[in-house]
């Protein structure tokens, strides 16, 4: 008897070393109603002030969701969070970022919640106005002007500008963390973010500004800077307001004259770009233009041409480029043959960028009557850049008034003069063994690519180590969260790759990205290699292109190339070529060049100087 008992007490003992070595599932007690109660007791960070509305509801496993408790609450003065605690939970937390100007909590995330995760999401700061509610940026007009415009009042005006751009993105997790540890009687093992386009901007602040909470952020498509990422809409709804109305009938003829002219440069003609960078192409002088300069369907008078290439440059003025353009690729059509199918609207109007300049930046805000082109780019610029704001904490005599730069709390990123983190940077996320994955579609047209590959190249230039804890992706023939026309990574290829890197060093190197089917468009499956950046993949010469197998990531060696024979039979023969490697580079091994191609058609390697040209 006393032997058969010593036999379970180590078991159990076993037990309890093993779970502490390597977590698996932990069921909880699921006492929800105490959680309320619990919830009850705690305060913010910041202000000290109490948590209130709190809720608690136990949601019974439906379809393919677990049980689950969730609590919901209001950080003072108007931050709402939800936290959701599964009934078997994995040990990992993960706290997912918002969307557009944010005003709603974020509606329960099944992957998450399927895999066991305690999650956490909030509004961003902010009430959505009813009764829809209006997602705007009327959240941040300030008073008496709040009840000119919209009706009521708005004392925390300020504040509620401050926690959008970076208070309620601390204010929620650490409170989820608090809420995780009494509800499951532990600290989560490992802590998450996830978050795209303005969720995207969060991350790149949390990984600067709350470092401290998260062992691996997931970002994507990030917006960056708030108030230049408006600025830059700004400037793109300004140039298309002439063409916006017509683009059905220009839609098909600019992705043509685009993809006619870029999509070989990778050498594959694939429908997708890889790098538009890559490609020299001029808006003047490589589009139709319409005979006479008169308007008609599939050409483009000289002012519709002059407003593209001043989208693809982006914002400027007298002093210089005050903001990244538009690349190109983002002209997309899903169906060669159908203008509908296009992405590029959204690059010649950005719906959410009025409601900064209506209702924020300046002062006196002029309201919902904002005419975006009364914006005086030499002047105005400088003014929003300026903006402030200022909260009062103790009415009605505000002898506490604190006063904020807008753009200290809303961006993430600078991007004029230069391109520089804004929240303190990251050598902190990095010093503390923090990871971060991150990727961005290469056609977006929202949210221009170049915010984040410039990013991280200017990250680059001053740490050399900065691949040893953040991989950047640039995702070809995707647009602002769009698989358009290319391959996004999924949540398992994606976030999966940040969680191995986090919890068994498995440092990540291409991520698959795959493109569904679609017999309608004549889309076949398509998997292909996401590079680390700043590789590409380039094709290996053999095999379906649809096939991620038949590519390899390249680091691209800017190269010259002297073709000998210049006539050559179309569909048949060979040309040479040389081809001239700069100097600093040894491609004495064949191993170092896997393939060549020039538009898909393979070229074979013959050794003219073990350390020079294929």
């Amino acid at each position: 008897m006393r032997a058969k008992h010593l036999v379970i007490v180590l078991f159990f003992l076993l037990c309890i070393a093993l779970f502490a070595a390597n977590p698996g599932f932990v069921v909880a007690n699921n006492n929800c109603v105490g959680l309320k109660t619990y919830v009850e007791t705690l305060r913010d960070e910041a202000l000290d002030q109490p948590v209130t509305n709190v809720f608690t509801t136990w949601h019974d496993p439906a379809g393919s969701l677990p049980g689950y408790c969730e609590v919901t609450g209001r950080i003072f003065p108007e931050t709402d969070f939800a936290v959701r605690l599964p009934a078997i939970w994995n040990g990992r937390s993960i706290h997912f970022g918002g969307g557009g100007w944010d005003g709603y909590v974020g509606a329960v995330d099944a992957t998450s919640l399927q895999l066991g995760y305690a999650s956490s999401t909030s509004n961003g700061g902010h009430v959505g106005r009813p009764p829809v509610p209006v997602l705007d940026g009327s959240f941040g007009l300030k008073d008496p002007y709040y009840d000119t415009f919209i009706g009521g009042t708005n004392p925390y005006s300020c504040q509620k500008i401050v926690d959008f751009g970076n208070r309620a993105l601390r204010e929620a997790p650490l409170l989820a963390k608090q809420i995780i540890n009494w509800y499951y009687g532990m600290d989560a093992l490992y802590s998450y973010y996830s978050g795209g386009s303005t969720g995207g901007r969060e991350g790149l602040v949390s990984a600067q500004k709350d470092y401290d909470l998260y062992d691996g952020l997931y970002i994507m498509f990030p917006t960056g800077g708030h108030i230049p990422v408006c600025s830059r809409g700004l400037w793109n709804s300004i140039q298309g307001a002439e063409l916006l109305p017509i683009f059905s009938t220009k839609a098909i003829a600019l992705h043509n004259a685009v993809y006619g002219k870029c999509d070989s440069v990778d050498g594959l003609i694939d429908g997708v770009i890889e790098d538009p960078r890559k490609c020299n192409f001029d808006h003047l002088t490589d589009l139709p233009a319409c005979p006479g300069d008169v308007d008609a369907e599939g050409c483009f008078t000289l002012a519709h041409r002059t407003a593209l290439k001043e989208i693809f440059t982006g914002p400027h003025n007298s002093t210089g480029q005050l903001y990244i353009g538009t690349p190109l690729s983002a002209e997309w059509l899903r169906d060669p043959a159908d203008p509908a199918s296009t992405g590029f609207g959204a690059a010649l109007y950005d719906v959410l960028m009025p409601d900064l300049f209506k209702y924020i930046v300046f002062d006196p805000p002029p309201g919902p009557d904002w005419d975006m082109m009364s914006f005086d780019w030499e002047t105005d610029p400088d003014i929003v850049k300026a903006s402030t704001c200022q909260q009062c904490y103790d009415p009605p005599g505000c002898t506490n008034t604190v006063i904020y730069t807008l753009t200290d709390e809303l961006d993430a990123v600078t991007y004029s003069p230069n391109v520089a983190p804004n929240m303190g940077g990251f050598a902190p996320l990095k010093d503390k063994g923090g990871k971060i994955v991150q990727w961005h579609g290469w056609s977006d047209a929202l949210v221009s690519p170049l915010t984040s590959s410039i990013l991280y190249d200017t990250v680059l230039a001053d740490d050399a180590e900065t691949p040893s804890f953040w991989k950047l992706y640039m995702a070809p023939g995707v647009g602002h969260g769009d698989p358009a026309i290319g391959w996004p990574p999924t949540w398992t290829e994606g976030f999966g790759a940040l969680v191995e890197w986090v919890e068994k060093g498995v440092e990540p190197v291409a991520i698959i990205g795959t493109r569904a089917e679609n017999a309608a468009w004549g889309w076949p499956v398509r998997t292909r290699p996401i590079c680390p950046y700043p590789e590409v993949a380039r094709y290996k010469g053999a095999g379906s292109i649809d096939e991620a197998a038949n590519f390899t990531c390249a680091t691209v060696v800017p190269a010259t190339v002297d073709i000998k024979q210049t006539k050559v039979k179309v569909g048949k023969g060979s040309f040479k070529a040389m081809m001239t490697i700069p100097e600093g580079y040894t491609f004495g091994n064949k191993k170092d060049i896997s393939a060549a191609v020039s538009e898909g058609a393979s070229a074979k390697r013959i050794d003219l100087n073990k350390k020079k040209g294929i």
